[in-house]
C-alpha cells in the first residue's frame, strides 16, 4: 500500500484540488472505497478544511488498508475480530495508546460514511454505552450529557496525560543554547507567543509588524492571516509580541533577510515571503524545526520540540492572566492567542499550571526578553 498526493493539475468540478491523499496497493492500483472518502474529506466536508487534517485521516486509513492487504483480507468483509488484530499488533508495535484509539476511530468514520453511502451495508464495528465520573471543570455546567456516551468497544482506556512543558529556567537555558540566530527567534516565537510550528516556519514577512514608534511597554498585534501565513483549520487569529521580540525580528528582517532573498531569487528565479530563511536562501521547512530541535536536546539535556515551547506559554500565560482577570477570563485569552477550537482544549493547562509555583509566573514573559536581549 503506497499514500500519495495530488498537486496542482488535479481538478475537481473545474477547480484545482493539490495535497488532497490517495491510496494505491503494491500493483499500483488505486483503492477506490478510501479514495472516495478521503476526496470527500478534502472537497466536501466543511469541517476538515487543513491538509493536514486530510493527510491525519489518509495515514489512519493507510495504516488500515496496509494491513488489510498484507493479510488478504477484504475491506468490506472484515470482521470486529480482525479490526481487532490490528489494534493489538498496533500495541505491540508499543504505538500510543492514543495513536491507536485515533486510528480506530478514523476507521470507523470512514466505514460509517461508506453505509451512508450505499458502498457498504454493515459495520465492523459495535459500540458499548459507557458512563464517565467527571470532576466539575471550568466547563461542567454546559455539559448536557451526563457522562454517557457511546463508545467503540474497540478503542481501549487511555490516561488524560498533564501537557508537557518546560519550567521557565529550562526553557530559557534552552533558548539559549539555540543557534544560530534564525533558529532562536523561532524558538522565541514559539515559547512568547504560543504559535504552532507550521506557523512559525510558515510565516509571511507581511504580517510581521515595525515596532518603530511603538510603547516599548506594550505588546505589538501580528495578525496571521491565513492567505499569507499557514494557521490550522486557515482561521485568523492575533498573537501578541513582546516589544523586545518584535524588535529583534525587525532586526533580522532589516539586517539579514535581504541578503538571504537575493541568494533564494538567484535560485529560484523569484524572491520569497517566507520570514526565515536558511544561510542558502532556502526556505525552512517543519522538518529542518524538528530537527534542529532534536540536536539541541541532545545538547543540552532538555528534551524538547516546538510544541512543549507552545504547551510552556500556554501554561505560563494562563496562570499569568488568572491573576489579572480571574481564571475564566484568562481561558478566554488563552484561547485566543493559542487559536483553540475549543475551551476543552484549554482547559487542560490548568492541571500543568497546578505544577508551578505562583511566584515563578510573575515576571516570566519580562526574563524570557532579557533572555532574548542578551542573545541579540
Amino acid at each position: 500500500m503506497k499514500l500519495f498526493f495530488t498537486d496542482s493539475t488535479f481538478v475537481v468540478a473545474g477547480m484545482p484540488r493539490s495535497k488532497v491523499p490517495f491510496l494505491c496497493d503494491e500493483e499500483m492500483e488505486l483503492v477506490s472505497p478510501p479514495n472516495k472518502y478521503l476526496l470527500h474529506v478534502a472537497t466536501v466536508k466543511g469541517r476538515t478544511r487543513s491538509p493536514r487534517t486530510w493527510e491525519t485521516y489518509a495515514n489512519h486509513l493507510y495504516e488500515f488498508f496496509s494491513f488489510l492487504e498484507s493479510n488478504d483480507l477484504p475491506w468490506d468483509g472484515v470482521n470486529q475480530t480482525q479490526i481487532a488484530a490490528w489494534r493489538d499488533a498496533m500495541l505491540e508495535r508499543k504505538c500510543a495508546r492514543s495513536t491507536v484509539n485515533q486510528r480506530l476511530l478514523g476507521v470507523s468514520a470512514f466505514y460509517q460514511w461508506a453505509v451512508r453511502s450505499g458502498i457498504t451495508h454493515s459495520l465492523p464495528f459495535s459500540t458499548e454505552d459507557v458512563w464517565v465520573s467527571k470532576p466539575r471543570g471550568f466547563l461542567a455546567h454546559v455539559d448536557a450529557s451526563g457522562g454517557r456516551f457511546d463508545a467503540n468497544e474497540l478503542t481501549i482506556q487511555t490516561h488524560k496525560a498533564v501537557p508537557k512543558f518546560l519550567h521557565m529556567n529550562n526553557a530559557i537555558q534552552f533558548m539559549e543554547a539555540m543557534s544560530p540566530h534564525r533558529l532562536k527567534l523561532m524558538g522565541y516565537l514559539a515559547l512568547l507567543t504560543g504559535m504552532r510550528r507550521e506557523e512559525i516556519s510558515g510565516l509571511d514577512y507581511r504580517v510581521v509588524p515595525n515596532p518603530s514608534g511603538h510603547d516599548s511597554g506594550k505588546q505589538l498585534d501580528m495578525v496571521l492571516d491565513p492567505s499569507l501565513t499557514p494557521t490550522k483549520g486557515h482561521k485568523e487569529r492575533t498573537v501578541k509580541l513582546p516589544y523586545d521580540l518584535a524588535v529583534a525580528l525587525w532586526d533580522y528582517f532589516c539586517r539579514d533577510w535581504p541578503k538571504l532573498n537575493l541568494l533564494h531569487k538567484k535560485k529560484n528565479g523569484k524572491e520569497s515571503t517566507r520570514f526565515f530563511l536558511s544561510l542558502e536562501g532556502e526556505e525552512l521547512s517543519i522538518r529542518y524545526l524538528n530537527n534542529a530541535f532534536k540536536k539541541i536536546s541532545a545538547k543540552t539535556g532538555i528534551d524538547c520540540h516546538p510544541h512543549i515551547l507552545r504547551h510552556t506559554f500556554c501554561t505560563y500565560e494562563l496562570l499569568r492572566m488568572s491573576q489579572k482577570m480571574g481564571q475564566s477570563q484568562a481561558m478566554l485569552w488563552v484561547r485566543d492567542r493559542a487559536g483553540h477550537s475549543s475551551l476543552h482544549t484549554t482547559e487542560k493547562y490548568i492541571h500543568a499550571g497546578d505544577l508551578i509555583k505562583n511566584d515563578d509566573v510573575d515576571g516570566y514573559q519580562a526574563e524570557v526578553c532579557e533572555a532574548l536581549r542578551r542573545g541579540h
